[in-house]
Order: C-alpha cells, then structure tokens, then sequence
C-alpha cells in the first residue's frame, strides 16, 4: 500500500492574472482602489456573500496577489483586512506602494466602510465613488472620497472627509473656510460630509466648528459616525457641522432635482466588469447635474390651469384635471389622491437656491414648484420669487408663462417690489402671448391697475 501526501496548503502558486475570473480581478482592483478592505466590504462591492470573499480572498493569498494584515482584536476575534501584494501589484502593473501604519488602515477602512454600507442597505444609491489619489482637480482643499448618490427624484455630490481623531482644531476650522469658498462656485447639489470614528468625535466636530457664519457652509456642511452609516445606511441621522441646520437621514442630503445617474452604479454588475477591466467612469455630468429624464406619460406643465372634463379612467398625472389655483386650495393636510405625484424627497431639507431651480425645472409636478414656492415665501425669499416668476415668464411655453404669471399674483401682496418690476413683463404677454395666457395677464394687470 503506497502513501502519498497532499501538498500543503501554504504552498503558493502563480497564475496569469487574465486567468483569474471577473469577481477575482474586480477585487484587485478595488484594493488598488481603497488600498485596504476587509472580506465583509469586498462581499458587499464585488463578491455575491462573505464566504465567497473569505474563499476568494484565501485563493488570491495563496497565489500571492494579496496579503492579509490583522486588525486589532473586536468581540474576541481577530479580523483581516486585505491589500495587492508587492507581486500583485507588479502582474497588473501598478507601480510600488508602501504600507501605511495602523491609523492610515483604519482611515482607509472607515471610507470603504461608508460606501460599502450605503451599497448594502440601498442598493442603487451611489452613482460614483472615487478615492482621493483619483481626485486631481484644483479646488484648494483634497478630500478623502468623492461619492455621488442619486435616489431617482434628487441628487447630491459628497466631498467625504473621513476623521479619526487626529486633527486638530485648527485644521478642521482651515478645511471648512477651504470648502465654504469652492462651494461659492458650486453651489447646487455638492455637500461636504464629516465620517467620524464615533458619535463622541461627530459631537466633538460640532463643538470645535461652533458656528462659522458662513453662509455657504448652511445646508452644505454635515457630520455622520460610521457606526451608525454601518447599522443604518443612507437612514443614518447626519448632523450639521459649521451650521445650525435640523438633522436629517442621509439621504435627505440629496436635495438637488438634477439628475446624477451612471451606467455603473456602485456594487452593480456593470461597475464590477468595468472594475476588474481598469476602466474608469465618465464624470462629466456629475459636477452640475442633468434635466432628470421625464417618466410621466404627459409632462407635468402641459396643462397648467386648464380644466378638462373628468375621464373615465383615473389620470395618470395631477395636472391633467388640476389647475394651479386648484392645487392651492387644498389641505396640506389631506392626503393626496392615488393620481398624485408626490416626491420622494422633503423640500424642507432643501435650501432657497434649490428650491428656486426646483420652481423653473422642467420636469417637476405642478405640486412641487408650488410647493418650493411656497417654501420661498416663507422664508421671505422674495428675489428667488422675482427671479422665479421672471424666467417662467420669459418661456416660449404656454404653460411656463401661466405659472410665472400665478406667482406674479399669489405674492404681490406680500411683497410690493415683486410686480413693478415685472409690470412691463406682464404687459408684453398680455399683447403678444398665447390667448389663455394674455387672458391671465390682463386679467393679472386689472388687479393691480384696482389695487387687488
């Protein structure tokens, strides 16, 4: 009887990288990506459960295009986290990177962990994430992470600085003047988002920014501890760092109606071919956003302040029965009809400057421009109303004009500057417009001509 020995399993092999399957080769790439993750993040990102990952990553360490680093211990294990080894690195030609210390790791591994749970609770939501060494634009400050989400009404791009207690107070007060002054430039839709090692350092955040003043930190500048973005997702409660701003879910930083969308969405298929390929996404539409693509069967203004007879099948969009004023005289409080379209955002969250591109968008229910006007007016934003009514007014369409005019009327008494300076405005379409329109504008010139 012959005995013969298994080879041990420590012995290391090499293999063509081309060889390796898709998942195997997305996963180099993404450690040459975030330079560290763990088996539960690369479950998440690229393989389709954690033993996958624990099996794959075992694999790739016995062929040697990875190396496992212990982590300090938690709950009486020991966790790995894994990084391209010197030879991996050469077989996709990279060049060489040193190791950083524990602290880098951990710096590293928090960033992977907010992008990897918001993929693992909301599917979908991140459009884009790139590390800082992709980040080469000149903005005067260097982020960690650019991470862009889109949740179908809204979008928002994130400036992520991921913290671990090392900074000090005068460091974080010279970064937020340093964000506050590229947001002067980029006003719409880009955050700046504080990941914070624990809820005691997001509190210690808060204190040390106290109240800048600064009026382009307000509705920009928020706090999150990754344990709670771990737990919760895009759920987890942000906090206002630099302002006095309400908290709010994650999601709710999306407050710009532009759409911010992507054919490799984060953790999607596409995404991990386009990955494991060394490609990288286009990001050209990501800086100001997109007109969001029109999904209802009739667009929302087509017909603004028309009445139509009521059809026999349910209306497949508000305004196809409702008129502006119509929509005014209903209850905030009553629910809306099955027929409505309500968005999936709160307009609250968003600031003055939003809500007046939301007024003018072309693709917004007639609720939602009413509502943003609404909001305007209460905060007694009277130029965002002016500048509003202007634009629709100036539109070639029908239905754009009807609306500038409505708000023309809705808040001229409150705000007396509002119709002079549009009185010769309102003039022109009364003589030049379309009928119902010039109606409308007469009909708005009598009222002001009686004091109204």
């Amino acid at each position: 009887m012959s005995y013969r020995p298994s080879p041990p399993a420590h012995v290391r092999t090499r293999v063509d990288v081309s060889l390796l399957s898709l998942s195997d080769r997305a996963c180099l790439r993404l450690l040459e990506y975030a330079r560290v993750a763990t088996a539960s993040q690369l479950a998440d990102l690229v393989y389709p459960s954690l033993r996958t990952a624990l099996r794959r990553t075992r694999k790739l360490a016995l062929q040697n295009l990875v190396n496992r680093e212990s982590l300090p211990a938690e709950r009486g294990g020991i966790p790995l986290a894994y990084r391209l080894s010197s030879s991996g690195r050469r077989r996709i030609h990279l060049n060489p990177y040193r190791s950083p210390g524990l602290i880098t790791t951990r710096h590293s591994l928090d960033g992977v962990e907010f992008v990897a749970s918001l993929v693992r609770h909301d599917p979908g939501l991140v459009q884009l994430w790139w590390p800082e060494w992709l980040i080469n634009f000149d903005w005067g400050v260097n982020p960690d992470h650019l991470v862009v989400i889109d949740t179908g009404e809204a979008s928002a791009l994130i400036l992520v600085e991921v913290d671990e207690s090392t900074e000090r107070p005068p460091v974080i007060r010279d970064r937020l003047r340093a964000y506050a002054k590229l947001f002067e430039d980029h006003r719409i839709g880009w955050h700046l988002l504080w990941v914070a090692n624990s809820r005691e350092r997001l509190a210690r955040l808060r204190q040390i920014a106290g109240s800048m003043k600064d009026a382009m930190l307000a509705g920009r500048c928020w706090g999150v501890a990754i344990e709670d973005v771990s737990h919760r997702g895009a759920d987890a409660e942000v906090m206002a760092i630099g302002a006095k701003d309400a908290p709010r879910p994650l999601r709710g930083i999306a407050t710009d109606p532009k759409a911010r969308r992507s054919d490799y969405g984060v953790g999607s298929a596409a995404w991990i071919s386009l990955l494991a390929n060394g490609g990288r996404e286009d990001i050209g539409a990501f800086w100001s956003g997109v007109e969001r693509e029109h999904v209802e069967p009739v667009p929302a203004a087509a017909v603004i302040d028309s009445v139509v007879e009521e059809p026999t099948q349910p209306a497949a969009t508000e305004t196809q029965t409702t008129s502006i004023e119509d929509l005014e005289a209903q209850s905030p409080e009553s629910p809306p009809s099955s027929a409505e379209t309500t968005p999936a955002f709160d307009l609250e969250y968003m600031t003055s400057l939003e809500l007046a591109v939301l007024v003018t968008a072309r693709y917004r229910t007639v609720r939602q421009a009413l509502n943003a006007a609404s909001l305007l007016a209460a905060r007694y934003e009277w130029q965002h109303l002016e500048e509003c009514a202007d634009m629709l007014c100036r539109s070639y369409e029908p239905a754009k004009q009807r609306l500038g005019l409505h708000l023309v009327g809705r808040y001229q008494a409150a705000d007396p500057s509002m119709p002079p300076a549009l009185v010769s405005l309102v003039r022109s379409l009364a003589r030049h417009a379309d009928a119902s329109v010039a109606a409308k504008a007469q009909e708005l010139l009598d009222e002001m001509a009686g004091g109204g």
